[in-house]
């Protein structure tokens, strides 16, 4: 019994040349009765065998070799069985395809496939040979726009990996469109708008962050008073320094040196007075009548700096610093009066 079982056992095994030659048989016939549209349907829709379905293409592939769509599910059949070698270069191919959906298609898998690859490289030269290939592609991506509005934070994230600024700014506007009031996406607006020279965007986007930034309304003022500044717009410059120095003395001191640098000497000057008597710091206070004294200096108002220094020494006469600054300054006028005046009220002082 068990010998006849053996010998029915025997008489089914096929050896491994038959099975091949069975396969192509088949295969042909296959390709030859049964519609290529078809046959193709049956393939994408195959989800577990992947590497039978990848030997039905190779034979279409030769029945139709002119068949870039047969070219384009080997390379995805490819990629899923890990055969990445394979997919590279049918997708090379496709990359020069005449038909642009074809050339898109295979331009997106093989960003895919060569971002898999710059991970796995080790040595920073190879990922930095790799970063090329990829710029390359990603730049046909953008340029093409090969793209589905659903895919713009991945390709916003790329743009920020390949330091890609142009598109990264491109796609960060497509995000606010839907985001505006997102303060972190307004910030990096702000920033590569100023990198991109686009003036009107910047303030745009310097604006906005005033609005909706209010936690960091000063930082933003103080962002557009410098982006002004580097544009020379400088009659928006006064506007907004005047605006904001109504409440701040921090502000009004950088308006009396913005007519310092206007050459404005008299309006520098008078700031700088009004700083000093409202200052209840005595080293302030000090500090600002020196520099009001030297803005008048600055524009040659040598007779002005004079006077003012006068009409205000008498209530630094004790101290050693200011009498000093005052002296020299009287000298340097020509003012040998006040100079010596103040000369004998300090004689008068004990312990001159």
């Amino acid at each position: 019994m068990s010998y006849a079982n053996e010998e029915i056992t025997k008489s089914y095994v096929v050896t491994y040349k038959e099975l091949i030659f069975i396969f192509i048989v088949f295969s042909v016939i296959l390709i030859v009765l049964y519609p290529k549209d078809l046959l193709k349907e049956q393939i994408l829709s195959e989800k577990s065998n992947y590497d039978l379905s990848m030997l039905y293409l190779k034979n279409l592939i030769k029945h139709h070799p002119e068949d870039e769509s047969l070219m384009l599910i080997l390379a995805e059949q490819s990629l899923r069985t890990g055969k990445k070698d394979l997919a590279l270069r049918l997708l090379d191919l496709l990359l020069g395809s005449k038909s642009v959906e074809y050339r898109h298609k295979a331009t997106l898998l093989s960003y895919e496939l060569q971002k898999d690859d710059y991970y796995y490289f080790k040595e920073a030269e190879k990922q930095k040979a790799q970063k090329k290939i990829l710029r390359k592609l990603f730049l046909s991506i953008y340029n093409n726009k090969m793209y589905q509005e659903a895919d713009i934070e991945k390709w916003y994230q790329e743009s920020i990996f390949l330091d890609e600024k142009g598109a990264r700014y491109y796609f960060l506007q497509q995000k606010l469109i839907k985001e505006e009031q997102n303060v972190e996406l307004l910030e990096s607006a702000y920033y590569l708008s100023e990198i991109l020279s686009k003036k009107q965007d910047s303030y745009k986007y310097i604006n906005m962050l005033q609005k909706y930034d209010v936690k960091n309304v000063e930082k933003w003022r103080m962002a557009e008073y410098y982006m002004l500044l580097r544009y020379k717009q400088y009659a928006k410059v006064k506007k907004l320094l005047l605006e904001n120095s109504k409440n701040s003395k921090k502000w009004k001191n950088m308006l009396a040196e913005y007519y310092l640098m206007k050459k404005e000497y008299e309006s520098s000057s008078a700031l700088y007075m009004e700083l000093s008597q409202e200052s209840g710091d005595y080293m302030s206070k000090r500090e600002y009548l020196f520099q009001a004294i030297q803005s008048l200096q600055s524009g040659d108002k040598l007779e002005f700096a004079a006077k003012l220094a006068h009409e205000h020494e008498t209530g630094y006469i004790d101290d050693i610093v200011a009498r000093k600054f005052l002296l020299k300054l009287y000298m340097a006028t020509g003012h040998l009066d006040y100079a010596g005046v103040l000369s004998k009220k300090i004689l008068q002082r004990k312990g001159y």
